[in-house]
């Protein structure tokens, strides 16, 4: 989005600048496409993004409501209005879940405004918003929830889903960014179009009565979290870079240039 509005002689900026690095790193393999779309002259590597993976150690519960976190800004664009449209079609079916916020205001709301949308569609004491959080109150959360929902109408690779697969949650998520290349639906969650509550309540809905689907779910997330989105993955990873542009450094250093190493990160 940036790129696109930094008219003809920004864009060339960018693009010179992609280019001279010996290295851009991208998050994801949609947005190395998209660096290499813009820029077809960078050297795009991707490294994806990393979460400390806590104890795998996960209590099945067997009580009701199913409880649904969402951990995020509360922005428009990151679907909370979709999600609060799904939960009360779910509720209106008869559907027992719960429903938990989290994360800084944003253009969505408010603590204010959030307890209004809420009220409004009928959703309180089920739905609540609890403000930013971090550390060991998130950490309660995550710990608390069944499901991990996420249904933004674009993405990159949101962190939240990551710490989410990290402990063991299955994940209902709209099927945009990079969301799909983490998530494949029906093995560590439930993919569904953005901006379609209906669809989010349909996805949720499915797991409200099959615990041993959401089991599964989560123990396939959990295993891709430790397989791909591990701190000693991204260290790897990083240090594996390094290497190489340690070896690219020599080699320049023994020839005429003598030009610094540049790495570009996006």
């Amino acid at each position: 989005m940036f790129y696109d509005q930094s008219g003809v002689f920004g864009r060339w900026g960018i693009r010179w600048a992609l280019a001279r690095a010996d290295r851009v790193v991208a998050l994801s393999r949609q947005w190395a496409n998209k660096l290499s779309a813009s820029a077809p002259r960078a050297r795009v590597v991707v490294i994806e993004n990393a979460v400390a993976l806590p104890p795998n150690r996960r209590e099945e519960r067997h009580s009701e409501p199913l409880r649904l976190l969402m951990l995020a800004k509360m922005d428009a664009w990151k679907g909370v209005a979709d999600l609060l449209e799904g939960v009360a079609i779910l509720r209106s079916l008869g559907t027992d879940v719960a429903l938990t916020l989290a994360g800084p205001a944003g253009t969505a709301g408010d603590a204010q405004g959030l307890a209004d949308a809420i009220r409004q569609r009928g959703l309180h004491p089920c739905a609540e918003y609890v403000g930013a959080v971090s550390g060991e109150v998130k950490a309660k959360w995550f710990r608390w929830a069944d499901v991990y929902v996420q249904p933004s109408h674009h993405e990159g690779m949101p962190i939240a889903l990551l710490e989410a697969l990290a402990y063991g949650l299955p994940i209902v998520a709209t099927a945009v960014g990079a969301v799909p290349e983490v998530v494949t639906t029906g093995q560590e969650g439930l993919l569904v179009p953005p901006r379609q509550p209906r669809e989010l309540a349909r996805a949720i809905g499915a797991l409200v009565g099959d615990r041993s689907l959401r089991f599964c779910m989560g123990k396939a997330g959990r295993k891709l979290a430790e397989a791909r989105f591990s701190m000693v993955r991204l260290a790897d990873d990083l240090a594996e870079l390094y290497d190489t542009l340690a070896e690219k450094q020599d080699l320049r250093m023994s020839g005429t240039t003598g030009q610094p190493v540049l790495i570009s990160t996006r």
